[in-house]
């Protein structure tokens, strides 16, 4: 029974949203690597369940880390759980892919610097093409969850683990969403809200 709810939580966590965009990358503000990306518990039914799972701060239902290509282009690593009857993986997908369903944003910068940092982004651009953890098992990152991605991105980084106490839940140890927005490593910068339709 946990084990369908589980999968029904992170099926639907990452899938359902908004149908339009409603963030344009030029609205998000600057971003740089490794800035963490929250999309908003109200970008649908998934997110809100998401959100629901997490034991404090309840305004964020996905994550994501910002990378740049080469030539400079702003992406977004997640683990996504992708479209009805795909597995789902971690993706690299473009700014403008990652907020085409988000009503709010928050950014958030980390406190790595230097070799920390590097050792953060190495990790997140390796994970790209795992699957989709849908057990959300922490026993290995050979798959992945979202808040799973960024806490063992952040662990690299730090060479230790950056989320010690970790949520529970019927029985289980999980990374939640706000166990990476209210991680002493993660600090605020902004939110972005939509205009309203019409502005």
């Amino acid at each position: 029974m946990l084990q369908q709810v589980v999968t029904a939580a992170a099926f639907l966590a990452f899938t359902a949203g908004a149908a339009e965009a409603k963030i344009l990358p030029a609205e998000a503000g600057p971003l740089r690597p490794g800035e963490l990306l929250f999309k908003g518990s109200a970008t649908g039914a998934g997110t809100r369940l998401a959100a629901d799972w997490s034991k404090g701060d309840k305004r964020w239902g996905h994550i994501g880390i910002v990378v740049a290509d080469a030539d400079g282009t702003l992406e977004v690593v997640h683990a996504d759980t992708g479209k009805p009857g795909e597995g789902g993986a971690v993706r690299r997908v473009s700014l403008a892919t990652f907020l085409s369903d988000v009503n709010d944003l928050g950014v958030y910068e980390v406190d790595l610097a230097g070799a920390e940092r590097t050792a953060y982004l190495d990790y997140a651009a390796h994970a790209v093409g795992r699957p989709f953890d849908h057990g959300f098992s922490l026993d290995s990152d050979d798959s992945l969850y979202c808040s799973e991605l960024v806490w063992r991105a952040l662990s690299a980084g730090l060479g230790d683990d950056a989320v010690p106490d970790k949520s529970r839940r019927l029985g289980r140890v999980y990374v939640s969403v706000s166990d990476i927005s209210e991680n002493l490593h993660a600090h605020e910068l902004r939110t972005v809200k939509a205009a309203p339709a019409g502005h």
